[in-house]
């Protein structure tokens, strides 16, 4: 994990005070030897807790140490309802129409979502809008903001972005971080208006202040490819780890490929291939990719051929070309897999007629060396997992 020892006292410290993100991030420091002495005890000890935290990749890393994790701790139970009164009933839509007929802003936003989404009542987008419209005129953020997503997304009204810009900007000015995020994103792509990131930025930068993940993460592209502001990868990498710190899964994927490269840091393959992870286990293809060739070549961790060809048809699955081809290799070669010639050809051949110049270069060869030792039985079988392969069935 790049920034040496402060990094290691920073994760410290979050573990010490009950961090699961930093526990799994000390946990796998001292599991790896990286910035600090190898020590499987301790990495034992401190991917337990995590794992107890509920973090299934620490549960995961333990179980290749030979370790079960301990069960995830359980919820305090919720308090029992008071026996006299019962649970508090559910909300009444007549008493929320009457209190959004009274003036009441909240119950006004709260009426426009029961409606937008049929909670208890029939859909009605445009009736949604009215009441969204009536919140948003007395000066209320919500209302402003939902009603900027009506006119957005075309939801109940026409299309209109340059409504839709006129609200977020009402909400964003009274500090709707969210508001600020997507008035940002419009300005910056020019969305009802002529792009201009420079402002775009200063938008990101007001809901980045207040945690904005997604802020943070276009904040960190902004500064990455000089868009906008001088370009600073040392920012961005800054960025990209407070996005993912939060979940982020494109921000995850960004940091990690930095940290592979060294750019705006330095180069950490620990932490990149545990990066990529958490990308790759929330969807991201590219990621599933990265992680796969990390893992095959033993980069950043243990190499594991087993679990580089499960991430690979991962990635294959989602329709990726370049994994398509490689995950055809591994099986025609039997590289963390059996090898299974019918399976090959029907990756590869995916990979061929991929629309990928330079995917199908390289795939059409190793085709032609996989259907030269199948059989026509072979090959009809392999035209038909061919189309289920192409259909997302790995």
């Amino acid at each position: 994990m790049a920034g040496g020892p402060a990094l290691f006292e920073r994760n410290l410290a979050l573990a010490e005070a009950g961090d699961p993100a930093a526990q799994l991030n000390l946990g796998n420091m001292f599991r790896l030897g990286y910035q600090v002495r190898r020590d499987p005890g301790q990495a034992a000890k401190w991917l337990a807790l995590a794992a107890g935290n509920g973090v299934a990749e620490a549960a995961e890393l333990l179980r290749q140490m030979g370790i079960e994790p301990p069960p995830p701790a359980q919820p305090e139970p919720a308090a029992e309802p008071d026996s006299l009164y019962g649970a508090p009933p559910p909300p009444d839509p007549a008493a929320l129409r009457r209190a959004a007929e009274d003036g009441l802003a909240a119950a006004q936003v709260a009426l426009g979502n029961a409606l937008r989404e049929g909670a208890g009542m029939a859909a009605d987008p445009a009736e949604a809008v009215r009441w969204y419209r009536r919140a948003a005129e007395q000066g209320d953020a919500d209302g402003q903001y939902a009603l900027a997503v009506m006119y957005d997304r075309g939801l109940g009204v026409p299309q209109d972005l340059a409504e839709a810009k006129a609200w977020y900007h009402k909400a964003a000015q009274q500090g709707d971080s969210a508001a600020q995020f997507n008035l940002g994103n419009m300005i910056r792509q020019g969305r009802g208006g002529t792009p201009n990131p420079e402002v775009a930025s200063r938008w990101f930068r007001k809901a980045a202040a207040q945690g904005e993940a997604a802020a943070l993460f276009a904040l960190g592209t902004m500064c990455e490819t000089g868009s906008g502001m001088p370009r600073d990868e040392a920012q961005a990498v800054e960025n990209y780890r407070r996005a993912a710190e939060r979940g982020d899964a494109d921000a995850q994927y960004n940091l990690a490929n930095m940290l592979r490269q060294g750019r705006g840091c330095e180069a950490d393959p620990a932490e990149s291939v545990s990066l990529y992870y958490r990308a790759a286990r929330q969807g991201v293809v590219p990621a599933q990719l990265n992680y796969a060739l990390m893992l095959a070549a033993g980069w950043g961790g243990p190499c594991d051929p087993a679990a580089a060809a499960h991430w690979m048809r991962r990635a294959a699955a989602a329709g990726d070309a370049r994994a398509r081809y490689l995950l055809g290799v591994m099986l025609a070669e039997g590289r963390g897999v059996p090898a299974d010639g019918v399976e090959a050809h029907a990756w590869l051949s995916l990979a061929a007629a991929s629309g990928v110049a330079e995917v199908e270069r390289v795939a059409a060869p190793a085709l032609a060396a996989v259907a030269a030792r199948l059989d026509s039985a072979g090959l009809a079988a392999a035209e038909r997992r061919r189309q289920e392969c192409a259909g997302g069935r790995p």
